[in-house]
């Protein structure tokens, strides 16, 4: 029984539809080493991992300064008083 592997699943220098492929033939008559194994799920799943540490220090961030803000303006405010 014979495997037949998609063209899409091959691997390419540049992950797009531009990127030549690293072996074409290889990939194609099933060289694992060659192929994309990873369903598209699996991949977004780790590459959100990646980035949800920056994600969060952003956030941390934009909090302190809208923090420091609010008690600026309220300095402000009863300095006015």
């Amino acid at each position: 029984l014979e495997t037949a592997t998609p063209e899409a699943c091959c691997q390419r220098e540049l992950q797009s539809r531009e990127g030549m492929f690293i072996n074409k033939e290889a990939c194609l008559s099933g060289t694992e080493r060659f192929q994309n194994r990873q369903g598209c799920y699996t991949v977004i799943l780790n590459s959100f991992e990646t980035y949800v540490y920056l994600a969060g220090a952003l956030a941390i961030g934009v909090l302190a300064i809208e923090l420091f803000a609010m008690i600026f303006a309220m300095c402000l405010f009863r300095g006015i008083q």
